[in-house]
């Protein structure tokens, strides 16, 4: 399977292993959004969707601010995602106590069941997933994405 993933990269002449791994980064990348977009598509939800309402069941009435650095969302993204979260009568926003000017976003009862629905899919995804990866290279997976997420956490970047 690597070499699957990394034949984009090594086609068009790349041959740096870091290159080779974004590219098959990439690609893995690509196919599991693919497959989980399908997947959620049976509850009417984007990916977007579901990361926000994730957010909002794990954070405490989050500002925009917060839910954008969270989702690494761009605010307009974020901004029409969560009105269509509206729309849907699963999130509202509110207006701060101490600063009407800062607003932030609620998981309404319709939204946490909605959740545990997605919440199934995704799971039942997840599981087939592994079923074809197996059980280990999933874990191995998961373990060297996260260590290269936080060693790279504080990654210099260009202004």
């Amino acid at each position: 399977m690597a070499e699957q993933l990394g034949s984009g990269a090594r086609a068009l002449g790349i041959v740096a292993p870091l290159a080779e791994l974004v590219w098959a980064l990439a690609d893995l990348e690509r196919r599991l959004t693919l497959g989980l977009s399908v997947a959620l598509s049976e509850e009417n939800t984007t990916m977007d969707q579901w990361r926000i309402l994730e957010a909002l069941d794990r954070l405490d009435s989050p500002t925009m601010g917060e839910l954008a650095e969270v989702s690494g969302m761009a605010n307009a993204s974020l901004s029409r995602t969560v009105d269509s979260l509206e729309d849907s009568a699963s999130a509202f926003r509110l207006p701060t106590a101490t600063d009407r000017r800062r607003i932030t976003v609620h998981l309404s009862d319709r939204g946490r069941q909605r959740l545990a629905r997605i919440r199934e899919i995704v799971s039942a995804w997840g599981q087939t997933i592994e079923h074809r990866l197996g059980a280990d290279a999933v874990t191995a997976l998961v373990e060297a994405a996260g260590t290269a997420a936080r060693a790279l956490e504080d990654t210099p970047r260009k202004p």
